[in-house]
């Protein structure tokens, strides 16, 4: 029975994730008159929405070079790219793809231990998170002081919450009582904060390039909201792009696919703009990076399994 449970979950998420997309393509067919009454397209706006995408793997791909060469791996720039372009694709599985798959390929080519591949995973990730919080919470405090706007209380508490992600690296764990697997997760993101805390340029580094990716991703949600008549702020979309690191929280389905949409859509509700709309919104951007994301990610694939396969050959011939 434990043997089939994995297959079983497996099975159930990726379901769940077809039930949420065909539930999301019904209800836009439903509703299609009224969209095409918002829908400004322009050659310009799809073509963005098309080559934006592309970025994402170069950026990301910098970003696993300088990491894992950091923790000793001889990793180009080259593979560093192509290992995150399919990432990006093994992330749109109902599994936890995209790690896993980076682990056994670090592990299998550069022999990156996975102790370390985790814990320098995680703490970058901690850190990505809780500098997403600080930035939201700077553009809402910036609208309350400058502006005069309400700031809506769930926001920033969620805001608050992401921020408070950097107190991790400060917990006295050997103090406070835990469950074991908040424990080991917490202890691992630590132990990753140690590989690199010594190299404070480094870390800037990382946390520039992460941020640079989420005010990409504003500005392809900007380009996507402005495409249904939404006429959103620089601000709002960077709110939505920090909102939107939440789903990798909460994320229950293959991709992320509709828990996007309901984080971004209930930021945009509560700054006033309609809630089927957003979700339409974000849909519109994750149709056309999907896109980009599978034939990108699957040449990548195919490129990084000939590399692994060509190591097991030289493996057994050494042999």
């Amino acid at each position: 029975m434990n043997m089939k449970s994995p297959g079983l979950r497996s099975a159930t998420l990726s379901l769940l994730g077809l039930g949420l997309l065909v539930a999301f393509i019904y209800y836009v067919y439903v509703n299609i008159d009224e969209y095409m009454k918002l829908l400004k397209i322009s050659p310009l706006s799809i073509l963005l929405l098309l080559t934006l995408p592309l970025a994402f793997p170069v950026i990301n791909g910098i970003i696993n070079t300088i990491l894992f060469q950091r923790l000793g791996t001889k990793i180009s720039y080259k593979n560093g790219v192509l290992l995150a372009a399919a990432t990006s694709l093994a992330n749109q599985l109902p599994i936890p793809g995209g790690i896993l798959s980076k682990g056994f390929y670090l592990k299998r080519l550069y022999n990156l231990s996975y102790t370390k591949f985790i814990s320098a995973t995680l703490a970058l990730f901690f850190c990505f998170v809780a500098v997403n919080g600080i930035i939201g919470i700077s553009i809402m405090l910036y609208w309350k002081i400058f502006n005069n706007l309400t700031i809506f209380p769930a926001l920033l508490i969620g805001f608050l919450v992401m921020a408070t992600f950097l107190l991790v690296f400060w917990f006295p764990l050997g103090r406070i009582r835990l469950p074991a697997k908040i424990l080991w997760w917490f202890t691992q993101a630590i132990d990753g904060w140690v590989l690199i805390r010594k190299a404070p340029i480094l870390l800037l580094k990382l946390i520039g390039l992460q941020t640079s990716l989420m005010l990409l991703l504003a500005f392809r949600y900007w380009i996507a909201f402005h495409m249904l008549s939404q006429d959103v702020s620089v601000g709002e979309a960077i709110l939505f792009s920090s909102a939107s690191v939440l789903t990798q929280l909460v994320s229950f389905a293959p991709g992320g696919v509709g828990v996007t949409e309901a984080i971004v859509g209930a930021t945009a509700s509560a700054l006033g703009f309609d809630f089927s709309v957003s979700i339409v919104a974000v849909g519109l951007d994750r149709l056309l990076s999907t896109s980009v994301i599978l034939l990108v990610g699957g040449i990548s694939a195919v490129i990084l399994s000939s590399q692994i396969s060509k190591e097991n050959v030289d493996s057994k011939d050494r042999e």
